[in-house]
């Protein structure tokens, strides 16, 4: 399944009346910061946040066969997760639909204006049928008001690059990019590629390379897909390395960065970059297109020299 879609576009694998897990977002019309406010990697709500979270919580007294579970609201959005247990009589859309509804119709009254727009149209969502995939969603939700935080302080590096132009990159090609685009100006830049039939000491002969380059203020450069590479990346993040990212699809709406390469993100030591036009499909990772990107890793590596 696509990690983004359109609000009210579903996906078509799964029966939205079926048990399971699905985080879903609602977005505030028009993204306003209506809940509440963001200090201190925490959230103090609003009134109109507190109510909100009230509604959540009643959700399975209209609603008996879900359980309301994590949930965190922000001020200009929320995340939720509802797991289904026992089959609905009617969609999950509807069940969403109706808690929206719900909230409008409180916050008109609490604002005492009748045409007051709380939600923009439809929802997001992520459906899981695993227990284990739902941990990584509620590691996710709960660590939003730190990752929000950060955002805000350092927007210069959560940045949307479109259009971008630089003497290193390949020409000819739409590049894309998010993050700090000035890292492509640094001196000393090298390209990392690892085969898949490395052995352990060719690895630890590598990571030691790459580690002393690291200590030089070296860029380190790949899509970092091989079990080798993706060693090399989590090793230089540990050491204080900064890296640029080739991703072999291109970016959704509303694209950020998780795990490890927000934090990264936010401390000025990631770039990802992409030519590729996002299509909303999983694209096939290919032979071809892994050859194609170790060769713009060496074309943006320039003269530097490395392994």
């Amino acid at each position: 399944m696509p990690p983004y879609k359109k609000a009210g576009i579903r996906a078509a694998w799964h029966d939205y009346t079926g048990t399971g897990f699905t985080m879903i977002t609602l977005v505030t019309a028009p993204r306003r910061p209506l809940f509440g406010l963001c200090n201190h990697n925490a959230v103090q709500l609003s009134p109109e946040g507190q109510c909100v979270r009230q509604a959540w919580q009643a959700m399975p007294s209209f609603t008996p066969q879900l359980e309301a579970q994590e949930l965190c609201i922000m001020p200009d959005h929320l995340h939720g997760i509802l797991f289904v247990k026992e089959r609905l009589p009617r969609t999950l859309s509807a069940v969403i639909r109706g808690f929206k509804s719900g909230i409008t119709s409180s916050l008109r009254h609490l604002n005492n204006d009748p045409t007051f727009a709380v939600f923009q149209e439809g929802f997001h969502d992520l459906v899981s049928l695993q227990v284990d995939s739902i941990k990584a969603y509620s590691n996710y939700i709960r660590d939003n008001p730190r990752r929000y935080c950060l955002k805000r302080d350092h927007p210069n590096l959560f940045t949307r690059l479109d259009h971008l132009t630089s003497p290193l990159l390949p020409k000819g090609l739409p590049w894309k990019g998010f993050g700090n685009r000035f890292l492509l100006d640094k001196p000393y830049r090298l390209a990392v590629r690892v085969s898949r039939s490395a052995t352990p000491d060719e690895i630890t002969a590598k990571k030691a390379f790459f580690l002393e380059a690291i200590h030089h203020d070296a860029v380190l450069i790949s899509p970092f897909i091989s079990p080798g590479e993706k060693e090399m990346v989590a090793h230089a993040i540990e050491q204080g390395g900064s890296v640029i990212v080739l991703k072999h699809e291109g970016f959704p709406p509303l694209y950020k960065p998780s795990g490890a390469y927000f934090d990264l993100c936010a401390q000025g030591r990631l770039l990802i970059l992409s030519c590729q036009a996002y299509t909303g499909q999983k694209q096939p990772l290919t032979r071809e297109a892994c050859l194609q990107m170790n060769g713009w890793c060496k074309a943006i590596q320039g003269s530097n020299t490395g392994q």
